[in-house]
């Protein structure tokens, strides 16, 4: 059976991999004891429940426009749980031990590292679009991209202005 995903379940992938975003900035946050560079995770951390709130919104109305909830499929592990998918993502809880952040890093390198995290979870999307079920999944899809490219060019803007 091929796996295709609605709009619905790709705005609850969107959902849990900003959750997962916002978790992992808050618990970086932590690991600094320079205000300024806790400030900029906490900032990293608001946008993603932004983002969050954004994806929610966007199923609501979606849900509200077309009737169609996400319904869990016993048959179908994958579909009924998008925090499957989100894990698969750089925000996913296991991530690579030598990529996990210490709080000696500079601000160049927290803000490298933070690229290289967006940039990982706008792949994961670009991939996911293959498995779009029909025209408006697509543009969902191409949605999420889009929040997320803004994301990485604020964090350049931030690294041009060091």
């Amino acid at each position: 059976m091929e796996t295709k995903f609605s709009v619905f379940e790709i705005l609850e992938i969107a959902e849990q991999v900003d959750k997962r975003g916002a978790q992992f900035y808050v618990k970086t946050a932590e690991l600094f004891r320079e205000q300024s560079l806790q400030d900029f995770y906490y900032d990293l951390a608001e946008t993603k429940v932004k983002q969050q709130k954004l994806w929610i919104n966007m199923r609501k109305e979606f849900s509200e426009k077309t009737g169609e909830f996400g319904v869990f499929d016993p048959d179908n592990y994958v579909l009924s749980n998008p925090e499957v998918m989100a894990g698969l993502t750089w925000f996913g809880n296991r991530g690579n031990a030598r990529k996990q952040l210490t709080g000696q890093e500079t601000e160049a390198e927290i803000i490298k590292d933070s690229i290289h995290r967006e940039n990982a979870v706008i792949t994961f999307f670009q991939g996911l679009k293959d498995f779009a079920r029909d025209p408006a999944s697509i543009d969902t899809v191409d949605k999420v991209i889009q929040v997320e490219n803004r994301q990485v060019l604020a964090l350049i803007d931030r690294a041009n202005h060091l």
